[in-house]
């Protein structure tokens, strides 16, 4: 029995040799005028078979030229009549070439320009044809000048043909074949022009469904039915999904927006070719010519369109009005476009409606059923208290739920046991990952609260915080606080002390307590000098931290969120408006932010008015700093007889972080000095890391 692969591929090998075939037939009626023209051009010539044909201009030759009206037909033109009829009569069926005829309307003059300019793309022996066609050896390709002897008979022949070849018509407007000046030659007249199937319309008509590689993955075809969120009232869409109607999809990213579009298409028996719009627009070609490609793929397709991101790349209203929107209404299927802003279309006439769905979170109760059922269907059988939490720290879409389920349940197969809690855990976190490229580290916590040492009062507000986040669903749910209060879900932190305190370990901590990911913000990445990208990179931040769930980790935060200050230049007010910019951004996160800082004297009050917890990591005492000295010697560790750590945390003021430096030194030289780590190793290790700091150590 052959492979998935193999019937593919089989499959493939049939649709190419069926499309092959068709153009075959094709061609072949091609060919009848072809012979009818060389033969005319023969009987007409002086000396077809003269070697220097196309080489030399005679004076017989130029007589004969001077004999002809100006407009005249060639001597070889005579298009027989029923070639055209032919095409006229072109079955309907689902080969590439009828797809072609009938999505982009052509007429069976386009028919014959576009299979004479694919015959020598496909079969040489038509270059020879061309250039005796063209009386010039070198001349092998189609020519407009060779387009309007062939198929024009007459003066108003020869203009059909020349109009048909026009930007505005749909062989050029759809990019179906290119009309091009030779290299060296860009004032050559448009009758020189050669003419060229692009080479996705080329691949279409052999049977090669595949998107144009210059698109580079940023537009696909989906096939898969997707499933709506249970909260959206669909009907009325999926009712007007035959008048092909413009749908306004606004939401953030990852909200089943694709999912609710693949569903309605599935429903009406659409297919669907989604785009990535802004990473479409940003390729190496033009925008406005990536885009015409983009569109082409949906007509190609015959498929409704998905438009992600529409409002990430829509900075120049002109060009949206004149480029993108213009060539969109045209689209003659449906159209979803997914934003995370309101958007409303330009003052253009429309004869299409603009339906509108809004998408959000489901809440607490929907996300807690939506785990329940997946997992039923799986045959797992967890606690409440499980479910409980998983729907309390992960506020997934259904579509994440749905991944995170199939994820967990496919490590359960892998060692052939059903799906456990850690399971769970793990395909949640693997599709809370952000797309944030280079503003922002993932951090993967690995410590727990046995790691933390720090005075009660601190670990105690650290644990107030993973309860409020791990119980926010009671609070606002069940006891009614969320219609009163808004956004009680976020939670916003400061960790302040000096460098090596432990803050940088307990956002760990509680990010390993809740389940989450956390993501460490590289400030030098998201702050710029340019006027508006800090925001920019800040709101991406943000907007993909909403989609993810993740704990958002400001270190050295007083770089970013200063204090204001009075406006004297204008560097002042851009500055001024970034923090109050931070501020929103903060207000508005239903996730977890914690902000790091050594210096808490340098946050904006704002800030420090607007946090839930504010967690001041003082300088290890002596009896702190005994604590991590012995927690960071492993057990394994051979220590030596002298090591006396009590006498370490007496004798050296130093941080948790310092602390760790030196306990790793001291292992390294006793590695490679007598293998077992004594107090010499240790107080040679302690004097390097006082020369870091830039400190005299008298000892």
């Amino acid at each position: 029995m052959p492979s998935v692969a193999e019937v593919k591929t089989i499959k493939g090998v049939c649709v190419i040799a069926t499309s092959v075939h068709q153009l075959q037939e094709a061609l072949r009626r091609i060919d009848e005028f072809i012979r009818s023209a060389v033969a005319r051009a023969q009987a007409n010539a002086d000396s077809p078979t003269d070697s220097l044909r196309g080489l030399i201009i005679s004076h017989d030759e130029v007589d004969l030229y001077l004999s002809r009206q100006a407009l005249s037909p060639s001597p070889y033109a005579g298009l027989n009549a029923s070639v055209l009829d032919t095409f006229a009569d072109w079955p309907i069926d689902p080969s590439p070439l009828s797809r072609l005829i009938t999505t982009f309307q052509l007429t069976p003059v386009d028919v014959c320009i576009l299979l004479l300019t694919a015959a020598p793309e496909l079969d040489r022996r038509y270059e020879r044809l061309y250039a005796y066609l063209n009386d010039d050896i070198s001349e092998r390709r189609p020519t407009v000048n060779l387009m309007l002897n062939l198929l024009g008979d007459d003066v108003d022949g020869r203009f059909q043909v020349w109009d048909r070849l026009q930007p505005h018509q749909p062989l050029r407007h759809y990019h179906l074949l290119d009309c091009l000046a030779e290299t060296g030659r860009q004032q050559a007249t448009f009758l020189a022009h050669y003419l060229k199937v692009d080479q996705r319309i080329l691949s279409f008509l052999l049977g090669d469904e595949r998107p144009d590689e210059r698109l580079k993955g940023t537009v696909r075809s989906e096939a898969t039915p997707g499933l709506p969120p249970a909260t959206l009232e669909l009907e009325a869409i999926a009712a007007a999904m035959p008048d092909a109607p413009f749908v306004f999809m606004l939401g953030g990213r990852g909200m089943g927006q694709s999912e609710t579009a693949q569903h309605l298409c599935a429903v009406a028996g659409w297919s669907l070719v989604m785009v990535d719009f802004p990473a479409c627009l940003a390729l190496e070609l033009p925008p406005a010519m990536n885009w015409r490609l983009a569109l082409r793929e949906g007509y190609l397709a015959n498929a409704a369109l998905f438009l992600d991101g529409w409002d990430g790349a829509l900075n120049d209203q002109r060009h949206v009005n004149t480029v993108f929107w213009s060539a969109l209404m045209q689209y003659p299927y449906p159209v979803f476009i997914s934003a995370q802003t309101e958007w409303e279309p330009p003052d253009i006439e429309r004869t299409r409606r603009m339906l509108r769905l809004q998408f959000s979170l489901p809440d607490y109760g929907e996300r807690l059923s939506t785990w329940e059922n997946l997992l039923s269907n799986h045959g797992a059988e967890l606690d409440a208290a499980v479910l409980d939490e998983l729907a309390t720290k992960f506020r997934f879409t259904h579509a994440q739920i749905a991944r995170a389920v199939q994820a967990a349940a496919d490590r359960a197969a892998s060692r052939g046991m059903l799906v456990t809690k850690a399971d769970l855990y793990a395909g949640a976190q693997a599709h809370a990952g952000l797309r944030l490229g280079h503003l922002a580290e993932q951090v993967s916590p690995r410590y727990s609260w046995d790691r933390l040492i720090l005075p009660p009062d601190q670990m105690s507000q650290l644990r107030e915080l993973t309860a409020r986040a791990r119980f926010a669903h009671i609070v606002k749910h069940d006891w009614g606080f969320g219609q009163k209060i808004g956004n009680i879900n976020g939670i916003s932190a400061l960790f302040a002390g000096e460098s090596g305190t432990g803050k940088t370990l307990a956002a760990e901590v509680v990010a390993h307590e809740l389940g989450l990911v956390m993501y460490k913000i590289d400030l030098s990445a998201v702050v710029s000098k340019y006027i508006g990208e800090t925001e920019k990179n800040l709101s991406a931040i943000f907007g993909e931290a909403r989609a993810g769930n993740a704990i958002l980790f400001f270190d050295e935060a007083d770089a970013l969120f200063g204090k204001r200050s009075e406006v004297k230049d204008a560097r002042d007010r851009y500055a001024n408006i970034e923090i109050a910019y931070l501020l929103q951004q903060i207000e508005g996160y239903d996730g977890v932010v914690i902000l790091a800082t050594n210096y808490r004297q340098n946050i904006d009050e704002a800030f420090t008015r607007r946090l839930d917890f504010l967690v001041d990591f003082p300088f290890p005492d002596t009896e702190y700093r005994a604590h991590i000295w012995r927690a960071h010697f492993p057990d394994e560790a051979p220590m030596g007889q002298d090591v006396d750590v009590s006498d370490l945390a007496q004798r050296y003021r130093l941080s948790g972080g310092n602390i760790r430096n030196v306990a790793v030194a001291s292992a390294f030289l006793a590695a490679a000095d007598g293998r077992v780590i004594t107090m010499a190793h240790i107080r040679n290790a302690v004097r390097r890391e006082h020369q870091k700091m830039g400190r005299l150590l008298q000892d």
